[in-house]
């Protein structure tokens, strides 16, 4: 009768754990799947050849990477324990998907880092030009107003600078007046381009920590899915025994 009970227990306890494992391999299955339609979502529109769409696209891709690491995880527990005939084709391809995905990580590295640099440059280029345009209309400006002979031509020069209307009065010295809006304009100059500067320093810095976290993430991920890909040689042998 104890015997009896405990064969019972023990057969009650494999289908239990037969249970979860199937549980699992589910849960593996639909984290893939949702994965892939993120994945897919995100390449739809392409942009190739566009060094932000690139970059940050497979940042995107490389953030994504744990849920994917832990769907086949969960999907190739249990090894060949209660496999459906289906399960021997998704696992040959599972097995190479990871191999596969592990080629575009090391790929990605070196992308990555050509891109960074191309959108780099791109920033500096666009944060140069914006600031080049603004100093050219100040030096507009301080011509003007070096060429002026009169309180009145200082006044109309300033109305148009900042488009309101200025009243200064006639008794003010025209020389202190000048050299006082020369030296704001001098000190504007100044802060724009120490904006500019700090602008481009900030740009730069989120870029390279991007970067750093991005490509150490893709080297980590390529290294476990190669590890993943070998060690389930037994789902590409057991799938191509059983066709022949």
């Amino acid at each position: 009768m104890t015997k009896s009970l405990t064969s019972g227990a023990v057969d009650f306890l494999k289908e239990q754990q037969v249970f979860s494992i199937g549980v699992l391999r589910l849960v593996g299955y639909g984290l893939i799947a949702m994965a892939l339609i993120d994945y897919i979502s995100l390449l739809i529109p392409l942009k190739l050849m566009n060094p932000v769409w690139e970059f940050q696209t497979i940042g995107s891709i490389i953030e994504r990477i744990p849920i994917i690491l832990l769907g086949i995880a969960f999907v190739f527990w249990g090894e060949r324990e209660n496999r459906t005939p289906i399960e021997t084709i998704l696992l040959k391809w599972l097995s190479w998907f990871s191999l596969v995905l592990a080629i575009f990580l090391l790929i990605s590295f070196p992308l990555n880092i050509i891109n960074g640099f191309r959108i780099y440059y791109s920033n500096n280029a666009r944060v140069n030009t914006q600031v080049s345009d603004r100093v050219e209309a100040l030096s507009q400006f301080q011509t003007k107003l070096e060429s002026a002979e009169s309180v009145e031509q200082i006044s109309l020069i300033l109305q148009q600078q900042t488009n309101s209307r200025i009243s200064i009065p006639e008794s003010i010295d025209r020389n202190k007046l000048k050299k006082d809006v020369l030296k704001n304009l001098a000190k504007n100059q100044n802060q724009l381009k120490s904006q500019a500067a700090s602008l481009q320093a900030t740009k730069a810095k989120t870029l390279l920590k991007h970067g750093i976290k991005w490509n150490l993430g893709a080297l980590i991920a390529a290294f476990i899915l190669f590890f993943i890909w070998q060690h389930t040689f037994w789902a590409r042998i057991k799938y191509q025994s059983e066709i022949e």
